[in-house]
């Protein structure tokens, strides 16, 4: 028998006062499993399992990998590059802004590695498959929005010389932020990740040497 008052569930459907939760934790187990096996070879199943629920509790709340996926890409870029670059655009100046940036993902990264890890991998797998590749260039072009941003304001500014190859410049600053998220994703601890990020800081401003 069923109580009065409450909704009937439906089978393997979370309680809604789960919802939340429990999303998130999918969210956080997923981005795990992908960054370990990649996009062809993980499961729902194994999600799943590892994340503490049932499939059916995945499929509510995502109907494939591929969505899936996509939510993954949306949840990095707003919690890691929008966030960070919103941070970033506020210092006075070139280095401040880049090192502001790094240290607004250094801060996520401390508190969930699976941020950095998925977004390090999931660029590769982006490429590999065709259905992700436009969130995996989306997700650069964000980054490279910033960069560019950052450099064309320093430009106006005086701070660095107006013939600086922008786009060619961008492109190696990018290089460098995604071989960080490789770091920090899969090679450094949370603190030696500190440290590069102030070593770096440091190269940017000029006063490392």
């Amino acid at each position: 028998m069923s109580g009065g008052s409450g909704e009937k569930r439906r089978r393997g459907r979370p309680p809604l006062s789960e919802g939340p939760s429990t999303r998130d934790q999918i969210l956080q187990t997923a981005r795990e499993v992908f960054s370990e096996r990649g996009f062809a070879r993980t499961t729902f199943k194994e999600i799943a399992e590892r994340a503490g629920v049932t499939r059916p509790a995945v499929n509510h709340y995502f109907h494939n990998k591929e969505s899936l996926y996509r939510a993954l890409f949306d949840s990095s870029r707003n919690v890691v590059i929008g966030s960070g670059a919103a941070d970033a655009m506020s210092a006075e100046t070139l280095p401040a802004r880049i090192s502001a940036f790094l240290h607004t993902a250094a801060q996520i990264d401390s508190q969930d590695r699976s941020f950095a890890r998925f977004m390090a991998s999931s660029v590769l797998d982006g490429f590999r498959h065709p259905e992700l590749r436009e969130q995996a260039r989306s997700q650069l072009d964000d980054v490279r929005r910033f960069v560019d941003e950052a450099l064309r304001a320093a430009v106006a500014t005086g701070e660095i010389r107006a013939d600086l190859d922008i786009p060619a410049v961008t492109e190696m600053l990018i290089a460098v932020l995604w071989g960080m998220g490789l770091y920090a994703g899969f090679v450094g601890t949370h603190d030696q990740l500190e440290s590069v990020v102030a070593q770096f800081s440091q190269l940017l401003e000029g006063t490392l040497f």
